[in-house]
């Protein structure tokens, strides 16, 4: 079974290059988005399950491309991007004087954003989300419902899964692979 993971649709801050995490941020007007071939990419194609970051530019990049989804989506909380805390909002130039904000670039596992998230709290929920998402694609095939899975998401959220699907790959290596607006088709390992 395939799980087919898109990352939002482009925003403000995404051209910014500002850190969103659990910001509320709303997708760029129109085409500007990015999501026409994206939307192209998933006319016409049956999903067993959709799943949904519960912000609102994942919620957008679905209404964009597959409207007739977003009923049947299931919009998890769980599936945010992690929280960056205070950094929220903010860019790698207004930051990289930052001692702790250095020391979090270079080891991301051993240093948690100012009234942010730590990494394992991070894995944690995402991990949570793959275990639910692992045992629903089991049931499914054992029913013969092969569909893929739809998942729509934030970078961070996608490289982790992806890490559990890719064994042996890189958080960083699957994370510059995901642009805002584009989907990541992996095989679920049965």
């Amino acid at each position: 079974m395939e799980w087919w993971m898109i990352r939002h649709g482009i925003t403000e801050w995404n051209a910014a290059r500002k850190y969103q995490g659990h910001s509320d941020t709303e997708l760029l007007p129109g085409e500007a988005a990015g999501l026409g071939p994206l939307r192209t990419e998933l006319a016409g194609v049956s999903f067993s399950a959709v799943y949904c970051s519960n912000l609102s530019r994942c919620r957008s990049t679905l209404e964009r491309t597959r409207p007739d989804l977003t009923g049947y989506a299931r919009y998890d909380g769980r599936l945010r991007e992690m929280n960056f805390g205070t950094w929220e909002g903010q860019t790698y130039d207004m930051l990289k004087d930052d001692e702790a904000y250095r020391s979090w670039i270079d080891n991301p596992q051993a240093v948690t954003p100012p009234g942010g998230e730590s990494w394992l709290a991070f894995e944690r929920r995402v991990f949570e989300v793959y275990e639910e998402l692992a045992a629903y694609s089991r049931q499914l095939v054992s029913e013969e419902l092969e569909h893929p899975l739809l998942i729509v998401a934030h970078g961070g959220v996608i490289s982790l899964l992806a890490t559990r699907l890719l064994p042996g790959a890189g958080f960083r290596d699957i994370q510059a692979k995901i642009t805002p607006g584009e989907v990541l088709k992996l095989q679920f390992p049965f």
